[in-house]
């Protein structure tokens, strides 16, 4: 079975622990068989599954990989309207959730959550197509990023070699399952063998520590909203003793951060490893190992086993020279079969022969590591000069959580600390920085940046408020 959950080596160990529940591997292929029976057919068919860190979502998401069908994982929470419109425009053949389908086209004979289509015509899927994520989060977009078994199967072992993942750890999964990041957590994870402990609480939950206590829990996964979150709360406070490693992707966090929480784990003799991703690239691309750090404090790393990086300059051809400036291109065995926007682009094969231009603007110095300067598109025009709005962001997050969005005239920068007073300094030192006139910077004081499911900042969200 995929990731080979079906090892008889294996089979007595817990793979899954939910709350008072857990299943050994043995367990967890059983569950995954029975439900790859329930899908199996002659024809290739669509699943959409929306799901929550459980054991069941995990188990039919396996089965549907398994079964050679295509399955799309999207929020179990995700508004009803969305949700309705997207079964709609993709005419899945099966949809499993916890919310009933509002339509006469399906009906559910059998377990309570399973819907399935009337009429099997729902059209062609190209045989590759194994797996659809979504980079929205919950915004209900109906752009998937299409991937078939081997990008997903792939990208785990580079994961589990590059981070040196072994049977003995035990991760929390508490990043959404269909997060492409929270999926890796698992994938990788399930491919070594490992005990994951799936988690659906907060981070400010004292549930979701006592879990980790409970369970001995020895990997951390985080995006950076994440780890400004838990450095307000201390680690040492929220008393998880066995914590030892720690991983971060998910955008950009800020090299402070990065040099405490590397710190915080050296001190545990444990490790902390800076990553750098896409959902289009099934999830990793490059990490930074614990042992680069502090010498290459800022960097995403090296490209994972299997993938290779270059720069590409705008107006140029691939660039080799070390420290220039352009879009990051990478290719690996991860790399995406394309994308899809309704249900015929579900026909269509390979569109990128393994080649991702991920318009990401970077730098790669002498040594091969890899320098995230920001998206290419998150850019602002202040008084003729045109900015960065994730560099200009990075400047003020030194201060703590912030988040930056540009209008037709100005740059509004919303920050959970600091006074009127506090704010004015940080304008005028960012002024000063970028040599533009502090009155294209308004500040704004919020008591939390709104955030996606996915622990990112919804932008959406923070662009309606200006």
């Amino acid at each position: 079975m995929i990731f080979s959950i079906d090892d008889n080596a294996r089979r007595n160990h817990v793979a899954l622990i939910d709350g008072d529940a857990s299943w050994t591997y043995d367990k967890l292929s059983d569950e995954v068989a029975w439900r790859r029976e329930a899908l199996a057919g002659s024809e290739k068919r669509l699943l959409f599954l929306f799901c929550r860190n459980d054991l069941s979502s995990v188990a039919w998401y396996l089965a549907a990989v398994e079964a050679g069908q295509s399955v799309a994982l999207m929020n179990d929470q995700l508004d009803a309207q969305l949700a309705a419109n997207l079964i709609s425009l993709y005419r899945p053949e099966w949809v499993l959730g916890s919310a009933p389908v509002d339509s006469d086209e399906y009906e559910s004979p059998n377990a309570a959550g399973f819907w399935r289509r009337q009429r099997m015509d729902g059209g062609p899927i190209h045989p590759e197509l194994a797996l659809m994520l979504s980079t929205s989060g919950s915004t209900g977009s109906p752009k998937f990023v299409r991937l078939k078994r081997g990008n997903v199967e792939s990208n785990a072992d580079s994961i589990r070699q590059a981070l040196s993942i072994s049977e003995s750890d035990v991760p929390v999964a508490h990043l959404p399952i269909h997060y492409s990041y929270g999926l890796s957590v698992i994938n990788s994870h399930l491919l070594a063998g490992a005990t994951i402990v799936l988690a659906r609480e907060g981070l400010v939950s004292p549930a979701f520590w006592e879990s980790i206590r409970r369970h001995d829990v020895d990997s951390f996964s985080g995006v950076p909203y994440t780890y400004q979150m838990l450095r307000r709360l201390g680690l040492d406070k929220v008393n998880a003793p066995k914590l030892r490693i720690m991983t971060q992707a998910g955008g950009k966090l800020d090299t402070g951060n990065i040099a405490h929480f590397h710190q915080c784990m050296t001190e545990r003799q444990g490790r902390f490893f800076v990553m750098y991703g896409q959902t289009e690239a099934t999830a990793r691309i490059s990490i930074l190992p614990s042992t680069d750090l502090p010498r290459k404090l800022g960097s995403a790393g090296r490209p994972v086993p299997g993938g290779a990086i270059r720069i590409h300059h705008e107006q140029e051809a691939p660039v080799g020279v070390p420290d220039i400036e352009g879009e990051l291109v990478y290719t690996g065995p991860n790399v995406m079969l394309g994308y899809a926007t309704q249900r015929e682009d579900l026909t269509k094969g390979d569109e990128l022969g393994g080649c991702l231009f991920t318009g990401d603007r970077a730098r790669i110095d002498a040594e091969g590591y890899v320098f995230i300067l920001g998206r290419s598109k998150r850019d602002a025009k202040l008084f003729g000069l045109r900015v960065n709005l994730d560099e200009l962001e990075a400047f003020v997050k030194r201060n703590g959580p912030a988040a930056a969005v540009a209008s037709s005239n100005r740059v509004v920068i919303f920050c959970e600390f600091g006074s009127e007073a506090a704010h004015s300094e940080i304008r005028a030192a960012l002024a000063a920085e970028l040599r533009i006139h502090h009155s294209a910077f308004e500040f704004r004081r919020v008591d939390k940046l709104p955030t996606k499911d996915t622990g990112k900042i919804n932008y959406e969200d923070l662009l309606a408020r200006v």
